[in-house]
C-alpha cells in the first residue's frame, strides 16, 4: 500500500510504500518534548521502517537537539512553512516516525496506544481501544 503525504506548503512530499497497514503503528505521546516541538498536548506520529519512506519533493531541514534524557532526536521539517515531516532518536534502528497530520489521509493509520500517558493532561481523555503506557517501557 501506497501512502502519500507533504506539507502544509507542499514544498515537501513523500510516499510511504508498506506491504500492509499494519506494518505501521501510530501513536500519541504525552512526554514534554512532544508537546513543545508540536505546540499542542500530545504528539502523534506513524513509526514505520525507514526503507519504506521516500521523499518526492522538496528537500528537508534537519534539526538535533536532546530528547530530555541525553540521546539525541533528529526532527526533519519544512524549510519554508516549518512543518514537522518526520523524527527519529539515534537509538531508533531502522524505523523513523512520521508526523501524522502531514499523511494525505491520516484515518488509514488509526492510533494503537499512547505513550507517557501519566504527563496527559487532565482533561484529555484516554483513548479508547488502544494500548496505554505510563513511560515509553512499562
Amino acid at each position: 500500500m501506497v501512502y502519500t503525504g507533504s506539507c502544509y506548503c507542499r514544498e515537501i512530499q513523500y510516499e510511504l510504500n508498506l506491504p500492509s497497514p499494519d506494518d505501521a503503528r501510530t501513536s500519541l505521546c504525552h512526554c514534554r518534548n512532544c508537546k513543545k516541538f508540536t505546540g499542542s498536548a500530545f504528539g502523534i506520529t506513524t513509526k514505520v521502517p525507514k526503507k519504506a519512506f521516500r521523499v518526492t519533493a522538496g528537500q528537508t531541514k534537519e534539526h538535533v537537539g536532546d530528547n530530555g534524557s541525553g540521546t539525541k532526536l533528529f526532527r526533519e521539517f519544512c524549510p519554508t512553512c516549518g512543518s514537522g515531516i518526520l523524527e527519529y532518536g539515534e537509538h531508533a534502528g531502522e524505523n523513523i516516525y512520521i508526523f501524522y497530520g502531514t499523511f494525505d489521509r491520516p484515518e488509514e493509520l488509526p492510533p494503537k496506544g499512547e505513550f507517557f500517558c501519566k504527563s496527559r493532561e487532565n482533561w484529555m481523555p484516554e483513548v479508547p481501544g488502544v494500548f496505554h503506557k505510563q513511560e515509553i517501557k512499562d
